[in-house]
Parts: C-alpha cells; structure tokens; sequence
C-alpha cells in the first residue's frame, strides 16, 4: 500500500511539474524547439471536470489548458478560490492516444492513474471526436483525512477541447 501511495504522489508531482514546466515561461527569452514541432497551448478549453459523477468545484474550467509539444497532450489546471482542486493529464499525441498519467487533488486527497516501472495505479481511456478529449476512468490514492483506512477510487470524467 505504501507503494502505490508514493506512485500516486509522484504521479500528481510529476504530472503537475509537467504542466507547470510547459505552461510557463518569462523573461522574454526564447529556446529552440526541442524537436521540429512547435508547441501549441490552448485555453478556454471548454473543459468539463467531473469526479463521482459531480463537477470538480474548485476547478474553474475557463482555466484549464491544453498544450501539443514533444508528442504529447498536457493538460492542467490548479485551484480556484481556496479549494485544495487540481487536476493533471499527460497523453499521447496521436489518432489513437493513451493516456500515460492522471493526477487529480479533489477535497485534499492525492490521486492517480500511473503505470510507471511496473506500479499500476486507477486506470483510463480517452475517446476523440475531432479536437475533444473525453479521458474517462478511476483514480486511486489514499483518504488524508483518514489514512489508514486504506486507498480510495473515484470515478472521474474529463471533457476538454484542444486546438
């Protein structure tokens, strides 16, 4: 159990400073593309979040943003007003992606989705329907209110439209 509560941590970690270190920049310098793609980012997304069948309060879908680079799908948003809210997705960028990691904080709690070095953690799938996004699934992590008793799954939905 301890295992998988590192994986989903790391997993939230990970996924989060993914999109963080995307999604930001300053100082007005520029860096050369990594490959010969260039990075496109969204906002506005139309995003819908939803976990256990509600939408995720907390999370302002106005600010959840996509971002193409590198062969892969980013997608993120951190907490509005307070709630301890956010959520992380990294997937591939392709006709069919898969979704590699989800990470979501919902009333506190740390959760995920994660198949790193054997660890496998809640699992999803994403559907497309032109540049719509539905990444459907279950993410476990462990109850910080309660810790010991054990991991928690919620079902989540995530709805996002990326230019």
């Amino acid at each position: 159990m301890k295992r998988l509560l590192a994986a989903a941590i790391g997993t939230l970690g990970c996924a989060a400073a993914s999109v963080a270190l995307v999604g930001c920049s300053g100082g007005g310098h520029t860096a050369a593309p990594a490959s010969s793609t260039t990075p496109s980012a969204s906002t506005g997304t139309n995003a819908q979040v939803k976990v256990g069948g509600t939408d995720l309060s907390g999370v302002n879908p106005a600010s959840v943003t996509c971002v193409r680079t590198g062969g892969k799908i980013d997608i993120g948003s951190g907490s509005t007003g307070g709630a301890q809210q956010a959520l992380a997705v990294v997937m591939t960028d392709e006709a069919n992606p898969k979704v590699q990691s989800v990470a979501l904080v919902v009333d506190g709690n740390a959760l995920a989705v994660s198949d790193n070095m054997g660890a496998k953690v809640g699992s999803a799938s994403v559907a497309v329907d032109g540049k719509t996004y539905t990444i459907t699934g279950q993410a476990q992590g462990a109850d910080m209110k309660n810790p010991m008793a054990g991991m928690i799954t919620k079902d989540f939905t995530i709805k996002v439209s990326c230019g």
